[in-house]
């Protein structure tokens, strides 16, 4: 049941609208999937993105998997496309999906995003925080310059994204770092602590050594 267009447009109250039309097998016409995504679970479609983008280009054979608002997207490593299913009351409705289509109809939503974030109270103070991260040790040499650069932007968007959401919620501890002058250094090592764990757990990188923890950031922060 391979889809025929992707579609995901924002709504000006919050979330997005996402729309697939597809062919189903054995049935006459076009078939449509939609669904009204939260602002929440816009945001974690794009993390699954962007993550799956990662994945993709960096080596990782599995993928994250997304469910929210009645929308689970898994990535079928044996086609190397998506698995796209709406579940609403007792019905059903599953299509496919190729992986480069879902990205490139993902990026504006990505870039909405990130905008949203950068005019959030805690937003500008987490983009310097990141801009200053390094990259872990031994990204360059194993993927290369250019691609480490391209790696370390990724990276930087989801740990931005997470991390807006982490200090937006109440009695956020980084939050109170932040706010903090004597807190700047424990802020910073919070930080690099996040994109050095989504290092670990999206890219393939001999460096990058997953911790072991129960749960990867993306997992226990947004759901993913």
């Amino acid at each position: 049941m391979p889809a025929k267009i992707f579609s995901i447009e924002a709504r000006e109250v919050g979330g997005a609208r996402f729309a697939l039309n597809y062919k189903h097998a054995g049935r006459s016409g076009i078939q449509r999937i939609s669904c009204d995504l939260s602002q929440a679970g816009l945001l974690q479609l794009v993390l699954f993105a962007e993550a799956l983008s990662l994945h993709q280009r960096f080596g990782r054979p599995e993928a994250p998997d997304l469910s929210t608002d009645g929308l689970i997207i898994s990535f079928d490593a044996a086609r190397g496309d998506l698995n796209v299913q709406r579940q609403a009351g007792y019905s059903k409705q599953t299509a496919r999906l190729a992986v480069e289509v879902f990205l490139s109809g993902m990026a504006e939503m990505t870039d909405l995003c990130i905008t949203g974030a950068e005019t959030s109270k805690h937003g500008p103070a987490l983009k310097r925080l990141l801009a200053d991260t390094a990259a872990p040790e031994g990204l360059a040499q194993d993927l290369g310059q250019d691609e480490a650069d391209l790696a370390m932007h990724q990276l930087r968007e989801i740990a931005f994204l997470l991390l807006v959401q982490d200090t937006s919620a109440r009695k956020s501890g980084l939050a109170r770092k932040l706010r903090g002058k004597k807190s700047q250094d424990q802020a910073r090592s919070a930080v690099n602590a996040l994109v050095l764990e989504l290092a670990a757990e999206l890219v393939a990188v001999s460096a990058c050594v997953p911790s072991g923890d129960p749960g990867t950031p993306l997992e226990r922060r947004a759901g993913c």
